[in-house]
């Protein structure tokens, strides 16, 4: 299953990351941090909400312990020194009605939990603030368990025994999750 995602989805992934590295690497004042985590919110948010309906209860460890909303939310109120109202967000949310669809989603927002370590760097880099290192809590993933976690996921992925039709639909809700991200980010970056 996750060979398929990986090839099903990786020119959308890579459109992706072209959308998104420009406005990560503009991210070098406060101000443009908030705005990529406003960004970041703004699309993780309500497609995390469409997972938890949808999730099977029998993800290990749950659902809950996996969200970043929260966290995005609280790194922006770091960096702004006082609560911000929460961003407007995205209302085009791929199509989830099932636990296939919820993992196909899963599978980007776990996925990139990977690659925010490295988007960490870049801003630590950009951004040389005292406070940065305690506005960092979504990019910086699980920390230490980053990698446990996604190997924990992509076993729950191989072991996934949904019939022909449903792994269509989480291949199909996979590709759809990359496709919105980046028209999402296009018009809000």
């Amino acid at each position: 299953m996750i060979e398929q995602l990986r090839e099903s989805t990786a020119a959308l992934h890579q459109d992706l990351e072209r959308t998104l590295i420009p406005v990560i690497k503009q991210a070098n004042s406060p101000e443009a941090y908030i705005r990529l985590l406003q960004l970041f919110y703004g699309y993780y948010y309500p497609l995390e909400q469409y997972i938890a309906a949808h999730i099977d209860t029998s993800f290990p460890g749950g659902f809950d312990n996996r969200r970043k909303a929260a966290l995005l939310l609280q790194d922006i109120n770091v960096i702004n020194g006082s609560p911000l109202d929460p961003p407007p967000t995205c209302t085009d949310i791929p199509e989830i009605n099932d636990n296939g669809q919820a993992l196909g989603a899963m599978y980007v927002l776990e996925g990139s939990t990977l690659g925010g370590q490295v988007i960490c760097q870049i801003i630590q880099r950009n951004l040389p603030l005292p406070e940065i290192t305690k506005a960092l809590s979504f990019l910086n993933g699980y920390g230490e368990e980053t990698r446990a976690k996604w190997d924990s996921f992509v076993l729950y992925l191989e072991g996934y025994h949904g019939t022909d039709e449903q792994k269509k639909r989480l291949v199909e809700a996979a590709a759809n999750t990359f496709r919105q991200f980046k028209v999402w980010a296009q018009a809000n970056a």
